[in-house]
């Protein structure tokens, strides 16, 4: 029986698929990892490892004390 992945990679997976579909903009500002917790009731670590797989994916990046953004499309 297959097992469900990881709540981060859920997390991870459909915030990707928001990106890919242009509801989160290339250049645009992605929620705060607090707000992301909240958004997909996750605590705050689970939605932190969620934001790394997706920098991990090279679908955002951060700018040192301004935020995460969503990476141009390669």
């Amino acid at each position: 029986m297959p097992t469900r992945p990881p709540h981060y990679r859920r997390v991870a997976d459909d915030i990707e698929a928001k990106i890919r579909s242009g509801e989160y903009a290339p250049g645009q500002q992605l929620p705060s990892v607090s707000d992301i917790g909240e958004l997909y009731s996750v605590a705050r670590s689970t939605a932190y490892r969620a934001v790394k797989e997706l920098h991990a994916r090279n679908l955002i990046y951060g700018q040192q004390g301004q935020g995460v953004f969503v990476a141009e499309a390669k």
